[in-house]
């Protein structure tokens, strides 16, 4: 069984995450402020209604699930995270009251379907890991102090191989029986952004009213596919430190 902590965002309010060596818990503090706070999903355009259906593309522990169900209780969400430790605290957050409806499920996406994949798994900043870990480079040249540098470079250091296959969303719609309008399709996986959305076959296009998703390097070719498949598109880029890993928060509706 993977160990878990429970850890207090706010009064009253708390969740699961995987235990960590370190017990380094500033990451889902972060995650918890861009959604619960800054509301960073549900602006600019995005919005849902009282039954929407909302996929959740790597899911982390399901906080952004957890937001879902807390404004929209009727809705309908499958929340999908790789990772087995981070896995794990996804389910116990979702086994909480007001958690019907949602369907946590373990799977890898991509652009098609693949045996066996390599993913890296940071212990200390598990909604970090990543199919493409040679992205997270970039966050070791990032400005700031010698504390902060040898701060950034410990988190990242606690990592090891995850071995598992890798399906294709339109592949899992289907096996999950999430068959009509999807609502909001939210993506965070680290890189594999592109790859997530050229896993959506055409005739399912037309049934993703809403994308979300954050990305760091391929957003103007994101913003272009999204743009050909019919879609509002907006972009905004992230202030201060983080500006220099290219990171954009691309959200489109129609």
């Amino acid at each position: 069984m993977t160990p878990l902590r429970y850890v207090e965002l706010e009064a009253g309010f708390g969740c699961y995450v995987p235990q960590s060596t370190s017990g380094d818990t500033a990451e889902i503090g972060f995650i918890h402020d861009e959604i619960f706070r800054d509301n960073c999903y549900l602006r600019d355009g995005i919005t849902l209604h009282d039954d929407a259906v909302v996929v959740d593309a790597g899911a982390n522990v399901g906080l952004f699930s957890l937001f879902v169900k807390t404004r929209y209780p009727r809705a309908r969400v499958l929340a999908i995270e790789p990772m087995p430790a981070t896995y794990a605290a996804l389910e116990a957050n979702l086994a909480r009251p007001g958690c019907d409806g949602v369907t946590p499920l373990r799977a890898a996406l991509g652009a098609r379907a693949e045996g066996e994949v390599a993913f890296t798994y940071f212990e200390d900043v598990p909604g970090n890991s990543t199919r493409y870990p040679e992205l997270k480079a970039d966050v070791g040249r990032l400005p700031g102090t010698a504390a902060e540098r040898e701060y950034r470079e410990r988190i990242f250091a606690t990592a090891h191989e995850v071995r598992m296959p890798v399906e294709p969303l339109s592949a899992v719609l289907a096996r999950t029986g999430f068959t009509g309008a999807v609502d909001l399709l939210k993506i965070d996986v680290e890189g594999a952004e592109a790859d997530v959305l050229a896993g959506i076959d055409d005739a399912d296009w037309p049934r993703v009213r809403q994308v979300v998703l954050e990305t760091q390097h391929d957003g103007p070719r994101i913003r272009d596919l999204l743009a050909a498949r019919g879609f509002t598109v907006t972009a905004e880029r992230p202030g201060g430190v983080l500006a220099g890993l290219g990171t954009e928060t691309v959200r489109a509706w129609r």
